[in-house]
């Protein structure tokens, strides 16, 4: 009966170390998706950027040119 009893202390242990990992995780992914969407945001932003220098360089060359 003893043996019972430490095998089922060993279950719910090992249940609720699963449950913390698993709630762990999902925090992490969550965190992760919201790097990902910064991250993506910040690569619009470059883009943008990019374009209005490619732009502006654009200008100047075509007003040098005259």
């Amino acid at each position: 009966m003893e043996i019972i009893e430490t095998l089922n202390n060993k279950i719910d242990k090992l249940i609720h170390d699963y449950d913390k990992l698993r709630l762990e995780n999902l925090a992490l992914q969550q965190e992760l998706d919201s790097i990902k969407n910064e991250n993506d945001e910040l690569i619009r932003n470059n883009q943008d950027m990019f374009l209005r220098i490619d732009s502006t360089l654009t200008l100047i060359k075509a007003r040098n040119s005259e």
